[in-house]
């Protein structure tokens, strides 16, 4: 039982110390719009420890607390970049989706459909 509980520690740590993430710019292909801002996604990384002497809660905490912290930090970069990104797309791009259905709106608006019949005699 001794030997166990070490072992697993160790196991797990390396485990979780694999669940690293980093933000990264998506390749995208050429676009009719140009923006200032590009979207993000989170790449996992390998981090290699190495010869790691942990054997108790308080290493497994730290690792975890590592892996933890890195997928909330890049996922907040990663969220606010892509919220950015979509706004200017959608401002600035003339394919955009607000743009289209605003200027299906307004195009609607200039000609207005006939009223029926059935309304005029009311």
């Amino acid at each position: 039982m001794t030997v166990r509980k070490p072992l697993s520690t160790v196991s797990l740590a390396l485990a979780l110390s694999a669940c690293v993430v980093v933000p990264v710019e998506d390749e995208i292909a050429a676009s009719s719009c140009d923006t200032y801002t590009k979207s993000m996604s989170l790449k996992p990384v390998e981090v290699n420890l190495g010869r790691t002497n942990c054997h108790d809660e308080a290493c497994l905490a730290v690792i975890l607390a590592v892996s933890a912290g890195s997928l909330i930090v890049s996922g907040s970069i990663v969220l606010t970049n892509n919220t950015i990104h979509w706004l200017e797309y959608q401002g600035s791009c003339s394919d955009s989706y607000l743009n289209t259905t605003t200027q299906r709106f307004l195009d609607s608006l200039d000609d207005p459909k006939p009223i029926s019949a059935k309304l005029l005699a009311q």
